[in-house]
């Protein structure tokens, strides 16, 4: 028994280093980033003022577009172009900064929670089950990664795709200038176009991946104004349900809760088929209570056990890994054809309302 003890302590010891130095790189490179922000910041700032100067030529331009020199306009559209695109790419550079410091800070806080955990005194750990400190490790860089792999998929399906056609376009417009002005008009009114388009498009994909307001105004004003956007793009019937009092939660709870509710969300459209979704978050004095409900094909399974290993669950495994974290159950109630009813419940926590200013 003795020798267990000492061999369970060593592990525990062993696992507090390791999560503390993963802690101490998490914010090295939360300051990293910071850095990197400042810098674009002031790059944007830059590009945005003499973007608004050449706006004002081009302005200028069009209202004696007869009076003016082919060259002059061909520089000056040239100039406007080459100016918008290096602010849309500083501008997409920093929001994915951005994103990539709330993440940063996302994984800090559950190290954070993971070395309190440890931490804990040995009467709270005098139980039946054993502590995994291997698997406590396992499960923050799985939650990690899932996020770094969802963050480069969007990238390449999102941003990347379109600037690649604006350079297409561009190129087009740039070749069609001494041939056919008119048409290379045509084709600069189509290229603004598309620009306008992509910019909602990675607006969306900002806010679905890291969305500022959370932040700002906390978790219940950010469910409102997602379950608007989710309508909006998908065009699913979707309801919001808010019960208790609103207050600020700690912000690793708002993020969890928030991440938690969008996952159901997109897997009920996209693995399920819905047509009508509910979600519905509840704060109690000691339990936050999120429920997603949906009337798409459901799982055929009943009952079903969060297994990252149960493909029946439909990839959600790994949201119940990130609840184990702070000590929080996900359930799920489906039935074939009857839709799905699943519910993640929470410590609240302490109230940090009154902490905000």
């Amino acid at each position: 028994m003795v020798e267990q003890q000492v061999e369970q302590r060593s592990s525990k010891e062993e696992a507090i280093d390791m999560l503390e130095g993963e802690l101490q790189a998490a914010s090295a490179e939360l300051r990293d980033i910071s850095a990197k922000i400042n810098q674009s910041r002031t790059q944007v700032e830059e590009l945005a003022q003499r973007n608004a100067m050449v706006i004002g030529e081009v302005r200028r331009i069009e209202s004696a577009l007869e009076h003016t020199p082919r060259m002059t306009i061909r520089e000056t559209y040239a100039e406007a172009l080459d100016i918008q695109q290096r602010l849309l790419t500083v501008r997409g550079q920093m929001e994915r900064l951005q994103s990539q410091e709330a993440s940063a800070r996302r994984m800090a806080e559950i190290l954070t929670e993971a070395i309190q955990t440890l931490m804990r005194t040995d009467e709270e750990e005098d139980s039946d089950e054993k502590f995994n400190a291997r698997e406590m490790i396992i499960r923050v860089i799985d939650a990690q990664e899932e996020q770094s792999e969802r963050l480069a998929r969007l990238m390449h399906d999102g941003p990347a795709h379109s600037l690649t056609n604006f350079i297409l376009q561009a190129e087009i417009c740039n070749k069609l200038f001494d041939r056919d002005p008119e048409k290379a008009r045509e084709e600069l009114a189509n290229l603004k176009e598309a620009a306008g388009v992509a910019f909602q498009k990675v607006r969306g994909f900002i806010f679905d991946l890291r969305p500022m307001m959370l932040t700002d105004l906390g978790l219940i004003p950010t469910l409102k104004r997602y379950r608007e956007a989710f309508a909006d793009k998908t065009g699913i019937e979707t309801e919001f349900e808010f019960l208790g009092r609103e207050r600020r939660i700690e912000h690793y709870r708002e993020v969890l809760m928030f991440r938690g509710i969008q996952a159901l969300m997109q897997n009920a459209r996209d693995q399920s088929g819905a047509t009508y979704i509910k979600a519905t978050i509840e704060m109690g004095e000691d339990q936050i209570r999120a429920v997603v409900e949906d009337n798409g094909r459901g799982f055929g399974t009943g009952k079903l056990s969060l297994d990252a290993k149960n493909s029946q669950a439909l990839g959600l495994g790994a949201l119940q890994e990130r609840v184990n974290l702070v000590d929080g159950i996900v359930s799920v109630d489906s039935m074939a054809g009857q839709g799905a009813k699943i519910e993640i419940n929470i410590p609240a926590g302490p109230d940090v309302t009154q902490n905000e200013n």
